[in-house]
């Protein structure tokens, strides 16, 4: 049985989910940190995804509780992604290339990362493209 890789994208939805106590996802959200935690899991997250998550924060919370956040991230154990010229081309290319309208460009600089670090798993609550065979993190049962 083969196992599975305890590395794991972070997307913006889960992460918004889980610091907004009023988001219907955050019981969710919360589960999948405290998984992640007991099972030390890599947890890897793109700098769109950051800006993303602060921009939602600043806006819809509050700006105080936004800058908390990029501090909490520079101290936490989450590893940063940073996007490259090469990074940039790919994600171009699967976008131009990709046969349906759903892909959005955020969408396919978060796979085209994935696939390119060898992470095999992104968390996530909203659809998610099949691309680079990057699966959609659940817990197991």
């Amino acid at each position: 049985m083969a196992t599975l890789s305890k590395k794991v994208l972070l997307a913006p939805d889960s992460i918004i989910s889980f610091i907004d106590r009023a988001h219907d996802k955050h019981d969710q959200a919360a589960a999948f940190f405290r998984f992640f935690a007991q099972n030390q899991y890599q947890l890897y997250m793109d700098t769109l995804t950051l800006n993303r998550v602060y921009e939602y924060l600043f806006k819809n919370i509050s700006p105080s509780l936004a800058k908390d956040f990029i501090r909490t991230i520079s101290l936490s154990e989450i590893n940063m992604l940073y996007t490259d010229e090469n990074d940039f081309k790919a994600a171009l290319k699967t976008l131009l290339i990709y046969p349906n309208t759903d892909l959005s460009f955020p969408l396919a600089m978060l796979a085209t990362l994935a696939n390119r670090r060898n992470i095999p798993q992104v968390c996530t609550f909203v659809y998610f493209p099949n691309l680079f065979a990057l699966q959609t993190f659940f817990l197991p049962i």
